[in-house]
This record gives structure tokens, sequence and C-alpha cells, in this order.
């Protein structure tokens, strides 16, 4: 009994149970997997190793790669609880779509690696061309002169930032990380990086005093946004810059572990608080890839 209750739990999970339909037409590497179900390699690999040590999938070497393929010598349980579970799962509207992406894979194997991961590429990983490079290759174009990062908490962008600013003043209201930020800044020798312990709705500068400001996924932990952004507004200069990188309001509880005071915010929102500013843009961009697969919302505009 308390194996059953074991494969029922393993079952009830969505993306297990997408790969195991999708694996029953053809056996899939991890990277196929990934185009099929539109998921990270890690989501996969975790999911796929739980089904591997219940014993529903095997996997098969061939070549340099490892497909995954269902089990035929299930037991008697296992296999009357899968064949249950499957039964009713067909049902599912996901899955037809899992299996017109899983033919489209099936037909670009045996073509060269560019040709295959077109119209994939945001998804694939190709030696350097990582996030974090990109980042660094891109912010070379940036300037940001007098710059303050509200909510800046343990330095973890000073690396990025500081090299493209006369002067970097980080904002954060707790003591624990304004010390690790302190501690940071230190280590990487940047002496024009200063720490303040205070709140965005009391921002420690004069008016007109800074060229940008940067909420960069901070926003949704201030208490008062509205009063936060006005006080972004009174230190820039004529001209100055304001980004903000926010989520996009959502009704995701994960949200809560984090410590956020917002769910995110709308666009109509930040537009009525940034109404004063000029040249104001806001794009959504693409959901996360990891469930519950949060929005983030880019604002950008000039005093």
């Amino acid at each position: 009994m308390a194996d059953l209750g074991e494969h029922l739990r393993l079952l009830a999970d969505d993306t297990r149970l997408r790969i195991l339909h999708v694996l029953e037409s053809e056996p899939l590497t991890v990277a196929e997997l990934q185009d099929v179900l539109e998921l990270g390699q890690s989501s996969i690999s975790g999911h796929l190793a739980k089904l591997k040590t219940v014993g529903l999938i095997h996997d098969v070497a061939e070549g340099s790669a490892r497909r995954y393929r269902p089990r035929e010598d299930l037991d008697g349980p296992l296999k009357a609880t899968w064949a249950a579970v499957r039964g009713l799962s067909l049902e599912d509207p996901r899955l037809a779509g899992d299996r017109a992406r899983a033919h489209a894979v099936l037909a670009r194997r045996g073509t060269d690696w560019v040709d295959r991961v077109a119209g994939s590429l945001h998804r694939e990983y190709a030696p350097g061309r990582t996030w974090d490079s990109l980042c660094h290759g891109l912010l070379t174009f940036a300037q940001f002169g007098r710059c303050v990062d509200v909510g800046a908490g343990d330095g973890s962008l000073v690396e990025l930032l500081a090299p493209r600013a006369t002067s970097l003043e980080c904002i954060d209201p707790t003591p624990a990380m304004i010390a690790a930020g302190e501690q940071r800044t230190a280590a990487l020798g940047h002496r024009h990086v200063r720490w303040h312990q205070a709140r965005a709705e009391q921002l420690p500068f004069a008016d007109q005093s800074a060229d940008s400001v940067l909420f960069l996924q901070s926003l949704q932990y201030v208490d008062q946004p509205v009063k936060a952004l006005a006080e972004a507004a009174r230190i820039l200069v004529p001209g100055g810059r304001l980004l903000v990188l926010t989520l996009l309001k959502h009704d995701h509880p994960e949200a809560e572990r984090y410590g956020h005071h917002h769910r995110g915010f709308s666009s109509a929102e930040l537009t009525r608080w940034c109404r004063g500013l000029c040249d104001l843009r806001i794009e959504t961009l693409p959901a996360e890839l990891r469930p519950p697969r949060f929005q983030t919302l880019l604002l950008t505009a000039t005093t």
C-alpha cells in the first residue's frame, strides 16, 4: 500500500506525465525533451532521475548522448498504476502540442547543430553564450554617470555596474545586506562605490544629484512604490535616466517566500506613477521557463 501511494504521488506531477507520454512514441535525449516540453535542462533532468529511480524509464547510450525510453519489464503494481494514470491523462490537451513538437524534433535529427537549433536557440546552451557573458558584453556600451542603485541587496551587481559609473551609491534598508555589500566592494577594490542604509522612500541625496537611478527587481520589496519613484525623480538631474526592472502583476503565492511586499505591478500602475517623466517606455519581457513562470516589466524614462 505504501508503494502505491508513492507511485501515485510520483505520477501526479504534470511534467512527469508529459515525459512518460512523449517517450512512449520515441526515445529522446534530455536536449530533445527540452525542445518538446519547452522546459529547462535542470527541470527535465530532475524529473527523469525520479522516473528512472522508481523504474518507469531507463536510458541507453547512443553515441555521445543518452536516450530515455519507458521500461517494458514493469512489475505488477507499478505497471497497473501507470496504466490507470495513463488512461486518465490521455485527454490532456497539452499532449497534442507535445506530440507535434516531438515530430519536429525527430525531423531535425541528423542535421548539424546550427540547423537543429534554429528557432529554439534561446533555450540552447552554446559555449560562452551565457546571460552572464552577454550582460558583461552589452554593458560595455552603458554609461551610468552618477548612479544610484536602489535596493542593491548584497552588491551582487556591483561588478557589472561600478565600471560603468563615475560614482555608485548603493541603497538598502537591511544591515546584513549593507555589511555583505561593503565586504564585496572592498574585495573588488571599487573606491567610488558607497553604501547607505536607507529606505527607497527617503533617499539620502540632494535634489538633482544623480544621472541615473536603478530599481533592479527591488520595487516589489518597497512599502510605498509611488513615493520611491517620486524620490527617484527628485534626485535625477534634468535628462537623467530611470530604469526599473520589476515583476508583472501576478497571483503566484511562491513570491511570498522571497519577502515581496507586492505581487508585481501592472503597466498601467507604473505609467500612472511615472506620469511626470519623459520618454516613458514599458515592455513586458517573456515569461521565465521555470514554473511558476514569473514575468518581468522593463520601464525606462527620463526627467
